[in-house]
């Protein structure tokens, strides 16, 4: 059955479907309409990353919307679940099931494809997951494969951790140097355990994945102008996402709603760190270093720009209205004029809009040299900058004990003082309305770690006997020195005056609600986690145990402020660990040479590789003493907004925009294999954007290195509007062998 009213005859949509049986009798067999999925949501993760919250995300997403559509009655989900008002059939949504990606050992499946990754249970799901990452090259896994995580196929989900960015303008640049001084890297000084930081490749496969997300959102377009879509990014899936909005609009489309969750970008002005570390930096027009503050607020003004002429592109509330209703309207059903007055911003705008969420316990993107707005909001002042008209940018913050969702503008909901407002503040009055000392201290929880310089570090990350050499008499002659010149990885919000403030904008949730974490299925009222045990990611009701498996045999701990670390996950959980840890070891391997000289690879890393007994005894080691070291690792707090279904339905689901969709079934699988880059290929040559397969595929895009194509293609050079304004300066030396 399919639609061919007047607004409908340029596409066939199916209406209703099921099965019956043909009887003699002529009897009628009845057949429910189902109601129309509101549009299209992007999910774009971050580094180091594989969309670990998706699926958390996507449930949570699912239940907000079908209350705001009207497609359940006031009662709990629970409830719902057992006895739905619509069902899946009727136009429930219902999250879409992934399959399995990893094997038990840490390795990739290899019998999941494009035609399995997706389970055949019901779902009724307007979430397109979008994957993307950093593949090396066979020429230069010798380079980079001691230096970046890489899995048994010589890729990583969102590249590696070290390699992320502030500005937009940086995702066509050179990667993070690791060189700070002479022979000092900053693994000399590193104190974050797990994070190693070693010199990283070229940052332009984020302009790949930029240009992937352009396109995907070109696909949606040509298959249907006006379905509304929203981009849901997190962390450096920000820096792609604003990036893929600028190249979408070289090719004539846009998204209509963007939403950043803990972005790194930063509006700083000065970050005398970031300054140093990005000094070998290099514009088109040779200017040199960071990003300068002007060019930072110039590219987000002219991303708002992009997105505030989405405001006028709604679906008519006529056609929308008839849709969600089957068409017969009631007083009962999703009125679009009645949604836009109780969740549009500044009155009535549930389109063209960018909302940020963030968290002030952020302790990645806090980091000294980032400082971004994911963490820190963005202020007043700020606003009035990027968005001097005030109808496209609006924020939320995420903090612990702190309401969510509340009314703009009503009291203390409408601003949120880092200092003042935090769960752990000091208890003090102000003095002439400025913070005293007592309430700048302990902003951190747990205190965040300090520089110190370690020769262990300084020998892994020395490339030959000199400069490993140059480390052991340095911690003699320099040592005291960098003691004193030690600093937290973590900045402070800024304290003068009242202390940092925010305006907290968004509209009003229909729940306002406190920020939960969710960890290893358990929910706490704690959003500020405190410490993340690295072994709590084992199976805690895995019954076989191998005697020869350091997982397995690792003894519980309890850390320094009391922490265990117990197992306290599952299968997928600790499949999952197994796998970042045997892309760490192969990185590991690599600084000692424990590779295949033709292929690069790391025998005792690969699925059914031999490994020798010195090799395997190594490897039990390393991994025995990522487990005992691990037990004191603060928690990121960088993935506790997104992680948390409650989250997403009672927040995200209000801030996309809502229309009508009009995709098929085939629609809606072409444009998930599309989404995901290790599967596009398989859509076929003839398929427009099947050629951005060759960068999963090979490492090159045109036979080209990636670097090289970013910056010379017509579609992925960085377009004008993105500010490539430097601060200039004398620019350190970089190496270029890589060594």
């Amino acid at each position: 059955m399919s639609d061919t009213s007047p607004s409908n005859l340029d596409c066939d949509r199916v209406l209703g479907g099921g099965n019956c049986m043909l009887l003699p009798d002529k009897s009628e067999a009845k057949f429910t309409s189902k109601l129309p999925l509101p549009g299209v949501i992007i999910f774009v993760h971050g580094v180091n990353s594989d969309g670990e919250w998706y699926e958390a995300a996507e449930e949570g997403l699912c239940d907000g919307l079908n209350t705001r559509l009207k497609r359940r009655p006031l009662r709990s989900i629970a409830e719902e679940r057992v006895n739905p008002f619509v069902s899946v059939n009727e136009g429930l949504l219902t999250p879409a099931q992934y399959t399995s990606e990893l094997t038990s050992s840490g390795f990739v499946d290899a019998e999941r494809s494009s035609k399995n990754f997706i389970k055949p249970d019901a779902n009724y799901s307007p979430v397109i997951r979008f994957r993307w990452g950093y593949k090396c090259s066979m020429d230069d896994v010798k380079l980079w494969g001691k230096r970046v995580w890489l899995n048994e196929h010589d890729y990583w989900g969102g590249g590696p951790f070290a390699n992320g960015c502030s500005a937009v303008a940086d995702l066509w640049n050179d990667g993070v140097d690791d060189r700070l001084f002479a022979w000092i890297t900053a693994q000399h000084l590193n104190p974050a355990i797990g994070r190693d930081v070693y010199k990283c490749p070229s940052r332009t496969y984020y302009v790949h994945a930029a240009l992937r997300l352009a396109k995907l959102i070109k696909s949606i377009r040509e298959k249907q102008a006006d379905c509304p879509i929203t981009v849901v990014c997190h962390s450096q899936g920000n820096v792609v996402g604003v990036g893929g909005a600028f190249l979408a609009d070289k090719l004539g489309i846009q998204a209509d709603n963007y939403i950043l969750c803990n972005p790194p970008l930063s509006l700083l002005t000065k970050n005398f760190m970031e300054n140093y570390a990005q000094s070998g930096m290099r514009s088109s027009n040779g200017s040199h270093g960071r990003v300068t503050g002007h060019a930072r607020v110039t590219t987000m003004k002219s991303y708002l720009e992009l997105l505030r002429a989405r405001a006028s592109c709604a679906q008519s509330d006529a056609d929308v209205d008839k849709a969600m209703s089957g068409g017969q309207p009631t007083s009962d059903s999703f009125k679009a004029a009645e949604d836009r007055a109780l969740y549009g911003y500044k009155g009535d705008r549930t389109y063209g809009r960018v909302t940020l969420y963030c968290n002030p316990h952020d302790q990645v993107i806090s980091a000294t040299p980032i400082q971004g707005i994911g963490w820190r909001g963005v202020s007043h002042e700020e606003i009035k900058k990027i968005d001097p008209a005030g109808d496209v940018f609006s924020q939320r913050v995420f903090a612990s004990q702190y309401l969510t969702g509340q009314e703009p503008g009503k009291g203390k909901a409408s601003t949120y003082n880092y200092w003042t407002d935090r769960w752990n503040a000091s208890k003090s009055e102000l003095k002439d309305g400025k913070l005293g000392e007592e309430h700048k201290k302990d902003f951190w929880y747990p205190p965040s770690p300090v520089a110190k310089y370690s020769i262990k570090q300084g020998i892994e990350s020395s490339g030959n006997l000199l400069t490993k050499s140059l480390t052991v008499v340095s911690a003699v002659v320099m040592k005291p020195g960098l003691y004193l010149a030690s600093s937290p990885i973590n900045a402070d919000p800024p304290s003068d005056g009242a202390g940092w403030e925010i305006p907290i904008d968004a509209p009003k949730l229909p729940i306002a609600f406190l920020p939960e974490a969710r960890r290893f299925g358990k929910l706490s009222q704690k959003f500020d986690e405190g410490y993340d045990p690295m072994g709590n990611s084992r199976d805690s009701k895995k019954s076989e145990k191998s005697i020869e498996d350091p997982y397995d045999q690792h003894r519980d701990q309890v850390g320094k402020d009391g922490q265990e670390d117990k197992a306290l996950g599952n299968e997928d959980s600790e499949k999952q660990q197994r796998y970042e840890d045997r892309a760490r070891l192969r990185m590991q391997a690599r600084r000692k040479d424990w590779v295949d000289e033709k292929s690069g690879s790391v025998a005792g890393e690969t699925e059914n590789g031999p490994a020798t007994e010195e090799y395997t005894a190594w490897r039990n080691d390393q991994i025995s003493e990522f487990l005992k070291v691990g037990i004191d690792i603060p928690a990121t707090d960088h993935s506790t907004i997104v992680t948390n279904p409650m989250h997403a339905e009672r927040a995200t689901a209000y801030d996309v925009a809502i229309g009508v969709a009009r995709l098929t079934d085939d629609d809606w699988r072409d444009l998930r294999v599309e989404a995901d880059w290790r599967y596009v290929r398989s859509l076929g040559p003839e398929h427009p954007h099947a050629y951005l397969s060759e960068y999963f595929a090979t490492g090159y895009m045109k036979k080209q290195d990636i670097a090289t194509w970013a910056n010379s293609d017509g579609d992925a050079r960085m377009p004008a509007a993105i500010l490539d304004e430097r601060t200039s300066g004398k620019p350190r030396e970089r190496e270029r062998n890589g060594k």
